[in-house]
């Protein structure tokens, strides 16, 4: 088991104080002037600053917890219900089931520290505004922050309720699950959507590329990195995000006449001035074009989505039938979660008995994996012979 994870370090070599106005915040609520001075407190930043903000615990997490599966190749499993069988609660969409990068969230719904390792993370990221002036920081070391403040609390909160297959519920619900205050800084409530639209969106002028940082824990969103945002990577990390998420059956699909794009786009509305026009140019700028092949975004249908969570065996009931087991210790928390076989020359983790359809996304999503990082495997357990009485 490995130590509690420490606090996030602050590494200050050189303070320059010089603070820099931004753009006006874009509020989803009435405008007042106290909402101006929550929000614009943190639209101030030092471009001369040799600040820079760690995240060496929360990247452990990230690394031994996420399986990064690429670009997608627009795979689309089984619709044969009648291969399913009925013990099914509700069926995976077959052109996204495989899509987006996962995270294990069964070892961490299996090891009590493991959550509250988690937690402290998080915990010790949300409380530094109250601990350090975030105007002393560079634009681009603000926005890693945000983006890895945002996404480690959606991983905490969803780590505490899983076991859930589908988000539809907490997304509808009042307040949303991205409306709910979850953050006090120096004395002001804060929700996700805030960290969004009312401080980062500002600082960076609306730019559509910020909506790929945002982790939402389900497959019809932006991928969950397997590392965290730094000052260094994070316009990179951002652009490579937007690629795999535009050019995905998540994203979208570009017809003769029509391209389906994701309903996501739809809460976006305030990253684009001419909504659909602006769309339209935002998505072709970022489109892959195939070889004898003219793809031109146009007449958006915003008919893409899927709330499932974006774990990784998912939480369909028992099925009879052999074993589904990962060879590959990796996409488990390394250290934390010890209860591995041999088999073969690798460490393997058995996940139970599954439904031939989830086996095919199991199987589908580490021979994504194995691509990605040539080093993971699934295969099935023999059936166990009875043994003699």
């Amino acid at each position: 088991m490995k130590n509690a994870i420490k606090p996030i370090v602050l590494a200050t070599s050189l303070i320059l104080i010089t603070a820099c106005n931004s753009t006006a915040p874009i509020n989803k609520t009435a405008t007042t002037a106290i909402n101006q001075e929550k929000f614009s407190q943190f639209h101030q930043y030092d471009e001369k600053s040799n600040i820079t903000l760690e995240y060496t615990d929360y990247g452990q997490i990230l690394n031994a917890s996420v399986i990064d599966l690429g670009m997608s190749d627009r795979y689309r499993i089984s619709n044969n219900t009648s291969k399913i069988g009925t013990r099914l609660s509700s069926n995976p969409k077959p052109s996204t089931a495989t899509e987006a990068n996962r995270f294990y969230y069964d070892s961490y719904r299996k090891n009590p520290q493991m959550k509250q390792d988690l937690q402290i993370v998080q915990a010790n990221m949300a409380d530094l505004p109250n601990k350090v002036n975030l105007s002393n920081l560079p634009k681009s070391e603000l926005l890693a922050y945000w983006l890895n403040l945002y996404n480690v609390t959606v991983l905490n909160e969803l780590v505490q309720q899983y076991p859930v297959k589908n988000l539809t519920r907490l997304l509808n619900e009042e307040p949303s699950f991205f409306d709910k205050p979850r953050f006090n800084f120096n004395g002001n409530q804060y929700s996700l959507n805030d960290i969004e639209y009312n401080i980062v969106a500002p600082l960076f002028n609306n730019d559509p590329l910020l909506m790929y940082g945002y982790y939402r824990g389900y497959i019809g969103s932006p991928n969950l990195l397997d590392h965290p945002y730094t000052a260094k990577n994070v316009f990179a990390a951002l652009t490579t995000n937007a690629v795999q998420f535009v050019n995905s059956n998540r994203g979208s699909v570009i017809g003769n006449h029509s391209t389906r794009v994701s309903s996501l786009y739809l809460e976006k509305k305030n990253y684009f001035p001419n909504f659909e026009e602006d769309l339209a140019d935002h998505l072709q700028s970022l489109v892959i074009q195939e070889p004898d092949k003219d793809q031109v975004v146009q007449n958006l249908s915003f008919s893409i989505d899927n709330y499932d969570i974006t774990d990784i065996l998912g939480s369909d009931i028992e099925y009879g039938g052999g074993n589904a087991i990962v060879a590959d210790p990796s996409i488990v928390a390394m250290g934390w979660d010890t209860t591995f076989m041999t088999y073969g020359d690798n460490l393997t983790k058995e996940v139970g008995h599954v439904s031939p359809l989830r086996r095919e996304i199991l199987q589908k999503i580490t021979q994504k994996y194995y691509e990605v990082n040539s080093r993971v495997e699934i295969k099935d357990l023999p059936a166990k012979e009875p043994e003699d009485k």
